[in-house]
C-alpha cells in the first residue's frame, strides 16, 4: 500500500501543476483543506475512492490513471 500512496501522490502533483493550480485551488475545488491535499501529495495519507474519482473527473483522466 505504501507504493500506491507514492504513485497517487506523484500523479496528483503532476496533474495539479500541469493545470497551474495551487494546493489551495485544488482543495477548494474538491471541498477539502489544503492541508489534506498537502498530505496526499507527500504520501502521508491517501484520498478515499470517492475523492480519487472527483480528482480524475476534475482533470478529465480515467480513475486508473491516478493509481498507475
Amino acid at each position: 500500500m505504501t507504493d500506491l500512496k507514492f504513485i497517487i501522490a506523484k500523479n496528483i502533483v503532476a496533474l495539479r501543476q500541469g493545470a497551474k493550480l495551487t494546493q489551495s485551488d485544488l482543495a477548494e475545488k474538491l471541498n477539502y483543506s489544503d492541508k489534506a491535499v498537502s498530505k496526499w501529495e507527500r504520501a502521508e495519507s491517501m484520498p478515499d475512492i470517492t475523492v480519487l474519482k472527483a480528482v480524475a473527473d476534475l482533470f478529465e483522466v480515467p480513475l486508473d490513471y491516478l493509481v498507475q
